[in-house]
């Protein structure tokens, strides 16, 4: 059986210095030191789900929310909402993301710097709150954790959010 191939734009937005860099490192290249990168960052995945074999090609595109692009934003096929668990405003800002475009796109949020939590201005149930109020799944991530694993399960949920639309 050959492997069906897709091509996945993932725009990973959030507040200034709230991780989305080390979250794009990570998630392409295994390492959380942020790489420069304007435009479009590739990562392969081959991952199996229900039965099927998929070939995917990650594009990460980098989108700081105060320069949100609503045509690139469009595109996605998911958007990953970064919010830094030290700073109250990232996650009104993560309010606000969501309360515009829940409707349109699939979310997932990604509160970072979880080695922080000494300084944390909120924590899980803040963002368990945000994330039931509008549906979205969220993970807590710290850059000493392997975010291969995060990366798998957004994927699966976004395969079984395409292949079965109704769930």
């Amino acid at each position: 059986m050959m492997a069906q191939k897709l091509i996945w734009k993932v725009t990973v937005t959030g507040k200034k210095n709230s991780g989305k860099s080390s979250i794009v490192s990570e998630a392409v290249y295994s390492t959380a030191t942020p790489i420069n990168s304007k435009g479009f960052v590739r990562k392969k995945v081959n991952i199996n789900f229900m039965s099927s074999e998929y070939d995917i090609d990650l594009l990460f595109l980098e989108m700081p929310y105060e320069t949100l692009n609503e045509k690139f934003l469009s595109k996605s096929t998911f958007v990953l909402l970064v919010v830094d668990i030290t700073d109250t405003e990232s996650l009104q800002d993560a309010r606000e993301f969501l309360s515009e475009y829940n409707d349109e796109m699939e979310i997932f949020i990604i509160a970072t710097k979880a080695d922080m939590r000494y300084a944390s201005q909120f924590w899980e149930p803040e963002i368990s709150q945000l994330a039931d109020e509008y549906g979205v799944v969220y993970f807590i991530y710290s850059n000493r954790d392997d975010f291969s694993s995060i990366l798998k399960e957004i994927i699966g949920y976004a395969l079984a959010k395409i292949y079965n639309p109704g769930k």
